[in-house]
Parts: structure tokens; sequence; C-alpha cells
């Protein structure tokens, strides 16, 4: 910017010189032809102003006295004087010339022979005006009574260059002058300016590539500085619009990515441009995938999203795929994205538990009625037996042992269905207390001794006794679940294993194992595998969440045909707790 203000400086000097000098030294050379032209008119007015007439001798004009004579040396004086007075004042040259085209008088400096051609126009009465060398030379006619009566030729020196060339002279000086001040001065402004519009233009660009944190300095109250606080202002608005919208993103993309149901977005073409870790996991995508997957015999989800975008409506879809279930909605979205386009959103739900859920209850109904439907049978048919043959005391006390048997039979069926509605909807909070580990175990398993002893089976607990942190009475609970399931499960004259080490105890067994397919869904509630003796597929579940609720973990290792282990880690208590 600066070089371009010294130029334009530069500039407008030279079109003075280019229009302005020559403008006036042409209004100069035409002052100096007016003056010129006006001096020889002067003299020629001073010459028939004479009242001597002696002139008119000199001009050959007609004397009005025949008798009068005169010459050139014989002048009046007044027309000498006349004529001396203009060719001396400018230091000029007059010449008086007849209408014959003879010089009959002149006066002044000798400063040029006129020719004869100038001669003879000066006594035909022409009137103009030549530049000749260095002389301006003036033409008129002298006139007396209207008639011509000659000429006069005025020459004088271009005294305009004597003027011409100290104005050119002064003119270039200031011209020189003005170019240095001026150019300074405009240099200097522009040097300010241009650091300014240069500080203006760096801040935009970093405003631009992203840096809204970026302020300008204003300097002074001008239109620069107003137009570098509207950019501080726009750039302070545009930070505080993109924090928010850079919050509400992070807010959605949290949302997004912690679903549980899966949320892909596709263009037309079926192309993926948004999905989320559930949409990529239930449809089967890795995470640079772009391609929607074809894995269903009975449903294209490509072809899907094609007719949703052609049809520019929404449809829904139950898919199933091996053990997987799938509830499919296709939404069409006419504005999908900043770039406007339209595309089409895929809302995906696993309802796979839920069948899963929903078939456990089925078979826990079935299983449910089964088992109480045993007891039952059983304590009808000993009643019915016991008031025919009740006479027989061998038969009667049988038949009561019957009756017992289902009873104690319905009461554990009772009891697992309470604690399965404790662990539904009692959810008071465990009081954790510092316990002995060791205490709490013995006293689960002299709960369960006389199920082992009627099954025949031994409990032992072994390991130094920890102090954890826990609910005496849910942890014995917990521990009293896998000790039973352990009891039912073993063969005769085994031994379960209560073993303590650290702040963990592990309930083990040789009862066969549990099956490999089983294992993943031991803590699903109401999951009876394979292996199951009619259990309702409850103790696991709710041993887990008993432990958990105390802050506890429950892990299962098995090995089929080997035999299975429960363990169970708490918390361990402070030292000085």
């Amino acid at each position: 910017m600066p070089p371009i203000a010294v130029l334009i400086v530069l500039v407008a000097v030279s079109l003075v010189f280019a229009y302005g000098i020559p403008a006036a030294k042409q209004r100069l050379e035409q002052r100096t032809q007016a003056v010129t032209l006006a001096q020889a008119a002067a003299t020629a007015d001073a010459i028939t102003g004479e009242d001597h007439q002696a002139w008119q001798k000199l001009l050959d004009l007609p004397e009005p006295d025949a008798g009068v004579q005169a010459s050139a040396d014989e002048r009046p004086g007044a027309l000498r004087r006349s004529l001396e007075l203009y060719a001396t004042a400018p230091r000029a040259e007059v010449r008086v010339v007849n209408r014959e085209g003879e010089v009959v008088a002149r006066e002044g400096e000798r400063l040029f022979s006129p020719p004869t051609e100038m001669l003879r126009k000066a006594a035909s009465g022409e009137r103009f005006f030549e530049r000749r060398e260095d002389l301006n030379v003036a033409v008129v006619p002298i006139l007396y009574g209207g008639e011509l009566a000659g000429g006069v030729v005025f020459a004088t020196r271009q005294w305009e260059a004597v003027v011409y060339e100290p104005f050119l002279r002064s003119g270039l000086e200031a011209a020189v002058l003005a170019s240095l001040i001026g150019g300074g001065l405009m240099f200097l402004l522009a040097a300010m300016l241009s650091r300014r519009v240069e500080r203006l233009s760096s801040g935009a660009r970093l405003m631009e590539r992203g840096d809204l944190s970026h302020r300008i300095e204003p300097g002074f109250e001008d239109e620069l500085g107003v137009l570098a606080k509207t950019l501080n202002s726009m750039a302070a608005n545009l930070e505080e619009s993109f924090g928010r919208l850079a919050e509400k993103d992070a807010t959605l993309g949290a949302i997004l990515d912690n679903l549980s149901e899966g949320v892909v977005a596709t263009n037309t073409r079926g192309r993926v441009v948004f999905a989320n870790p559930a949409g990529r996991s239930m449809l089967g995508m890795d995470e640079g995938d772009s391609e929607l997957p074809s894995r269903w015999e009975d449903f294209d989800l490509r072809e899907a999203v094609a007719s949703s975008a052609r049809k520019r409506e929404g449809g829904e879809a139950s898919v199933r795929g091996g053990k997987s279930f799938l509830r499919i909605k296709l939404e069409y979205v006419p504005n999908l994205g900043d770039g406007g386009k339209e595309g089409v959103l895929i809302v995906a739900q696993d309802l796979s538990e839920g069948r899963r859920l929903e078939e456990a209850q089925q078979r826990f109904l079935a299983n449910a009625a089964h088992q109480l439907r045993t007891p039952l049978s059983a304590i009808t048919f000993a009643a019915e037996l016991l008031v025919t043959k009740g006479d027989d005391p061998v038969a009667r006390r049988r038949f009561l042992e019957h009756i017992l048997t289902g009873a104690e039979r319905m009461r554990w069926l009772s009891d697992s269905l309470l604690r399965l509605a404790r662990v539904g909807w009692d959810r008071r909070e465990p009081e954790l207390e510092p316990v002995e580990l060791s205490d709490v175990a013995h006293a689960a398993a002299e709960v369960a001794k006389p199920l082992a002893e009627g099954s025949g089976v031994g409990v032992s607990v072994e390991g130094p006794s920890v102090r954890v942190l826990a609910d005496p009475a849910l942890l014995e609970e917990a521990l009293l679940i896998p000790i039973t399931n352990a009891i039912q499960h073993s063969d005769p004259h085994r031994m379960v294993r209560v073993r303590i080490s650290g702040a963990s105890v592990t309930i083990e067994d040789r009862a066969g194992g549990i099956p490999e397919e089983d294992l993943p869904h031991l803590f699903e509630r109401f999951y009876s595998g394979r292996g199951s003796s009619g259990g309702f597929g409850l103790g696991l579940p709710i041993c887990k969440d008993l432990v958990e609720r105390m802050g506890g973990e429950v892990s299962v290792r098995s090995e089929k045909g080997v035999g299975t282990a429960v363990r169970i880690g708490l918390p361990e208590a402070e030292p000085d707790a």
C-alpha cells in the first residue's frame, strides 16, 4: 500500500507537468500575442493621432496644404517621441510602412529585417501575429478617415520565455518539494493504514481458520476501528455459538453412543453417513464400513432403504437371524445433516433379550406348574390312601412321610419365589459392617447341613478367617445358594468344599460340571440349562444380585465331567474397623 500511495503522488505531479505547465505556457503565449498586437495597435493609433500633418507626407497621403513638405528626418517631435516610447519600453523595434510597402520610419533596436512579403502584407492592411526565432512580431494597419494609410510592424523579444523559464524552474522545485513532502506524508499515512489493514486481515484469517479467541486491536476510533470492533464482536458471538453447538454435539454424541438402540443414517443411495456403536454391532458392521449389510435371508436392508428413499416414507420390519431378533424401523429424512440432503434414518432395536426372557418366563411358568403339581399330587394321593388305609400304622406313617416331603418341597418352591420377589422389589440398602467371613461361611454350611445329610453329601469349610465388609444376613443367603446347588447336584458320598482365600470364598463340587453352552446364561433369570435338575433358574441370579449390592462380584468356573467352582469376592474391611 505505501508504494501505491507514493505512486499516486508521482502521478499527480506528472499530470501537473503534463497538462498544467503546457496549459500555462499556452495561456502565456496567448497573452504575449494579445499584448504585442495591442502595442502595435497603440503605435498605429499614436501615429494617426498626431496633430502635425507631416506624417501625411511621410505616408504619401494627400496633404491638406500642398505647400507643406516633410521628410523622414523632419518628422514632428511628438511623432518621434511616440515611436521611441513604444520602441524602447518593451525593448522593441517599430517600423512604419506606407501603402507601397516601403519603410518610412523606424525606431528602437534593430532586431530583424522584415521580409518583403511581411512589408507587403503590412501595406495591404493585414493584421496578424507571428513568431520569428526569438521575436514576437505583430502587424497592424494604419487607418485614417476610414481608409488604409499603411501599416505598422512591431517586433519585440519573446519576454514570455524570460517569465516561463523561472516559472518552470519554480514549478519543478515546487513539484519536487511537493513530491517529497506529499509522498512522505502519503507514505506515512499509507504505512499506518497498511499496518492496520494487515492487522485486520491477519485477524480475519485467524478467525476463518477457527481461532475465534483472537481479538483485533481497534486502534483509533475511525472506520477501521469500528470494523475491528465489529469483527471482535462477531468472533465472540461465533465462539459462544460454536461452544453451545459443541456442547450440544457432545451431548448428542454421548446419548447416541450410549443408546441401547442402534441408530444408522444413510443417504438415498444407501451409503452410511453415521452409525452409533450399538447400530454397528446389531447390523454386523465394522468401524470403517460404509455399506449396509445384507445378512438376513428374509429381509434385504439395502432394498428397504432404497424403497423408503424412493417412496419418501418410512417402514418397519422384524428380522430374525440366528439367536438375535431385531426390530428395524426406517424413517425418510428430507434434510439429513449439514448438507441439507435427503436420506434415511434406521433405528434398530434388539429384542433378543426380551424374547429370551419371555421364553424363560414361559419355561418358568411351565416348570413352576409342574414342580407344584408333583408335590400336590403326592400329597393328594397320600391323603387319599391315608383315608382308606389309615388303620395300618406302618402305611399311615409312610403316607404321612410322603405328605411331609411334598409339603417341604412346596415350602422350598415358595421360598424361591419369595426370594425372587425380594430381589425385584425389596431394594433395601445393605447394612455393611466388618464381619468374619469364616463365621458366615460356617453358619451357611450349618443351615444346609440337613439337606446335605439327606443327600449323603458332606460339607466342609476351609481356610483362615478374614474380615470383610458385608451385610451378614445377605451374605449368608448369598453363600447358601451355591452351597445348596452343589449339594443337590452332587452324588452321595461326595464332598462340597467351601474354601476361604483372602476376601473371597469359593464353593467347589465334583458333580460333573456345567455344559459349555449353558455357561454364558447362568446369571439369567429363569434360565434352565440342559443339566438342570428341575430348578427354576433363580439361584445364581439372586446370589449375583445380593453380592453386587454389597460391592462384591460373583464368577463361575466349570469343567464338563469334573465339577464347578463358584467364587464370591467381597471388599476387605479396614484393619482398624
